[in-house]
């Protein structure tokens, strides 16, 4: 109902009230389009990468094709540093806004990819047209003469953070020239987001953050480009390729040596070599999770909730780790931590839109051994891929079998 009935609200009824003039089409531009037809300024900070992403095993065996993919690699392109004049951008969106344009990073594909931004009501998209009408309006802004911004419309999501926002703001502070430069980022964002962006961004960053809504007007704005992306949803079906997502190893690297240097600082800890992470989150629910840990526990496993740790205590869970099983979750983004060699099992439920290579095309740069379990949808089944699912005891029997051949 919502995505047929408020693009017709928003054409035909709310252009009408206030602020047309701000709820004006206007043209989406990709930020390296931007840079090339406004001259604007622009240094590289990464090189591209090839990024290889063999098939990984599955349980059961049957279900092979489900991992199937026409291209076992994808390119990531450089990362640079773009400087944009009198860039407008809100809290909760890393759209940018310029007097003519809004600015997106290089890996939108909006006939295929649906945005957060639209879910909530901020924005609507034209993707035949490139085109974009902003729906939110702030008639008071704030104002910096200069900042680097990294607001995100899912920076309050772990993994999203840890694996596309994060990267950019490790490459923007990596570089020397831009140390006395504000980053701006959302407000109200969780602990362990922010120890993480602590650690990164340094101890004498000025760090701006900026409520979902508010906007700031930034005279010298510097816009990282893209260094992770997943879709957050997908818009047409009829469609396909549709993206498992792509990350950047040189910024993961980048990160791993940088949380490393804390990590190698904090006194000896013991932390378990087999570790089963149990998933608290209401979505994705793991139904047997019980009869699972049972299995578990007997073969050596330590049952661990990572949302009950520290982001600290999260890496040095993960890099002292040999063995990880998992229902599929945010908790496995911190396997950008593990040591290459690391035995990684995700549980995953069948669904013809699940993403299933999302965590291959993550965690393979990284020489993690990853492999599938596919599960049945129980319950829920009107969420889709977040639908409720059940595991098959055997086929962890037959994972772990695997493993010990090996």
């Amino acid at each position: 109902m919502w995505r047929s009935l408020y693009p017709v609200y928003v054409n035909h009824i709310a252009i009408h009230f206030r602020h047309i003039k701000v709820r004006r089409w206007r043209h989406l531009t990709k930020l390296s389009e931007y840079t090339k037809t406004r001259g604007a300024p622009s240094i590289q900070v990464t090189d591209a990468a090839l990024v290889e992403t063999p098939a990984p095993a599955v349980f059961p065996a049957c279900d092979r094709d489900y991992l199937a993919s026409p291209q076992d690699r994808y390119n990531f392109p450089s990362i640079y540093v773009a400087t944009i004049s009198d860039g407008v951008v809100y809290g909760g969106t890393n759209l940018v806004l310029t007097k003519d344009e809004v600015i997106c990073h290089d890996l939108y594909d909006f006939a295929r990819d649906y945005t957060s931004e639209e879910l909530h009501g901020r924005n609507l998209i034209d993707p035949g047209k490139d085109r974009i009408r902003w729906l939110v309006h702030d008639a008071l802004p704030e104002r910096l003469q200069a900042a680097a911004v990294f607001v995100d419309a899912c920076a309050s999501n772990y993994a999203h953070w840890l694996t596309e926002v994060l990267p950019r703001i490790a490459v923007f502070c990596a570089e020397e020239q831009f140390k006395s430069v504000p980053i701006v980022v959302n407000d109200q964002l969780h602990k362990n987001i922010m120890e993480s962006l602590f650690l990164v961004a340094g101890s004498e960053r000025e760090i701006v953050t900026l409520p979902i809504g508010r906007a700031l007007q930034v005279d010298t704005l510097y816009l990282t480009s893209v260094a992770g992306y997943v879709p957050f949803d997908r818009r047409n079906n009829k469609l396909d390729g549709h993206s498992h997502g792509k990350f950047s190893p040189p910024a993961f690297e980048l990160i791993r040596r940088q949380i490393a240097s804390f990590v190698g600082k904090l006194p000896e800890q013991v932390w378990p070599e087999k570790i089963y992470l149990r998933r608290n989150s209401g979505a994705r629910k793991l139904t047997n999770g019980v009869e699972l840990e049972k299995v578990l526990v007997a073969q050596g496993y330590d049952i661990v909730e990572p949302d009950k740790l520290s982001f600290l205590q999260q890496v040095q869970l993960f890099r002292s780790a040999k063995e990880i099983i998992s229902p599929t979750g945010a908790a496995i983004s911190n396997a950008i931590f593990c040591r290459p060699g690391t035995r990684l099992g995700i549980l995953m439920a069948k669904h013809e839109n699940m993403i299933y290579r999302y965590w291959l095309n993550m965690l393979a740069p990284l020489h993690i051994n990853i492999a599938y379990v596919l599960c049945e949808v129980i319950e829920n089944h009107d969420l889709g891929i977040h639908a409720d699912f059940s595991v098959d005891g055997s086929n962890i029997v037959e994972l772990l079998k695997s493993w010990r051949t090996k």
